[in-house]
């Protein structure tokens, strides 16, 4: 099995398996991730017994399903257990490091044009999540593996996180007397990016890990478009805090969790760089060098 395949699949059926000993209602949702769980054992062998690139592209691809499909889950399931937010805490840190959290402190840096700015950064997350690995996909079938060994890997880190820390954010939790405007972009935007959370994924950072591994990973294989998207990224950045979505510290448990996929990534590459990947490959010559 690949590396984010024991990971990922150690975070479904580690949180199927304490929704399930809590009993009642939680006990029914895990099911959810019990049955990703067993899909994913079963996508691999089926995959292992059909190594062609097809196969190889569904079996890479159900963990972007099964993330999609864990994540929402979450949002109902995790309260069922009982775990307060820890907002006050992750707060508590922010204080602790730097005076006051930045969606409070910046508060008075608030400008309509900026904030429309921050928005378009926000979501060209989505773009850069589903664009780079999309492109691997279909073009490169060993990179697209290590892109997701790594992804997956650090997701799995991630929403284990969001079971053990679940916490809502400064907007959800904090009193603000400004409220955020932004005529072009951000007062349509908001909105729905609002509702597509589960309402506990906050630490880590998602949008600053994801973005930060696949950073390192176009600076090793794609240099041009590392340097195209640097920005973009550097203001994503910003505007989870600007437009108060995360506390500092979230950010920090994101670069942790990105470097981590990103080390797995890199190791799980350097030791299989040699060997075959499909059935076809086993029967060429081996070349020497």
């Amino acid at each position: 099995m690949l590396p984010h395949e024991w990971i990922f699949g150690a975070f479904l059926f580690l949180t199927g398996l304490r929704l399930l000993v809590h009993g009642g209602a939680a006990a029914t949702w895990s099911l959810v991730f019990f049955g990703c769980w067993l899909a994913g054992i079963a996508v691999f062998f089926w995959a292992e017994r059909n190594s062609t690139p097809w196969c190889w592209r569904v079996r890479l691809l159900f963990y972007p399903a099964s993330m999609g499909i864990s994540f929402y889950a979450m949002g109902a399931a995790i309260p069922l257990l009982g775990n307060g937010k820890v907002d006050a805490l992750l707060l508590n840190y922010d204080r602790a490091l730097l005076g006051e959290t930045p969606a409070v402190a910046w508060e008075k840096w608030l400008r309509p044009w900026a904030e429309d700015v921050a928005m378009a950064c926000y979501v060209f997350f989505f773009y850069y999540l589903v664009a780079v690995p999309g492109r691997y996909c279909l073009e490169n079938l060993r990179l697209f593996r290590k892109c997701i060994v790594g992804l997956f890997t650090m997701y799995g880190l991630a929403f284990m996180g969001y079971t053990v820390l679940p916490a809502g954010g400064p907007w959800r939790c904090l009193n603000f007397t400004t409220p955020l405007h932004g005529p072009w972009l951000l007062d349509w935007l908001l909105p729905p990016v609002n509702a597509g959370s589960n309402a506990l994924d906050v630490f880590p950072s998602v949008h600053v890990s994801a973005t930060l591994f696949l950073l390192l990973f176009d600076w090793q294989h794609a240099r041009h478009r590392f340097w195209w998207y640097l920005l973009p990224c550097v203001i994503l950045w910003f505007s989870t805090l600007y437009l108060r979505f995360h506390y500092f510290v979230d950010l920090l448990g994101g670069v942790v969790v990105a470097l981590a996929g990103w080390w797995v990534a890199q190791t799980h590459d350097e030791a299989t760089r040699d060997q075959p990947m499909l059935a076809s490959d086993f029967n060429k010559p081996k070349v020497s060098r």
